[in-house]
């Protein structure tokens, strides 16, 4: 889906980069279109693997862990960020 939404519409906002969030809670997020989470659908399964954890992060600051989503419908794999922003980031 797309990262951003009109607020007043709730249309997605083409162009705007790609966020995706799973039933577990992880939340997935680009300023990049990514046309392989992009062609996914809400319940398709997905292999979800953790391949990268910040280090020396502030106390508190979980941001920055980048995940490879394999969908098991589409066979298409990508790989993001769970936020725009790793830790210490803006």
């Amino acid at each position: 889906m797309t990262r951003l939404q009109d607020a007043v519409t709730k249309k997605p906002i083409l162009g705007s980069g790609t966020s995706i969030e799973f039933t577990n809670g992880i939340y997935l997020v680009s300023y990049d279109t990514v046309p392989e989470a992009e062609s996914s659908k809400p319940r398709d399964p997905v292999k979800l693997c953790l391949i990268s954890i910040p280090q020396n992060c502030p106390p508190g600051d979980n941001r920055g862990k980048v995940y490879t989503v394999t969908n098991l419908r589409t066979k298409k794999t990508f790989t993001l960020p769970d936020s725009q922003h790793s830790c210490g980031g803006a």
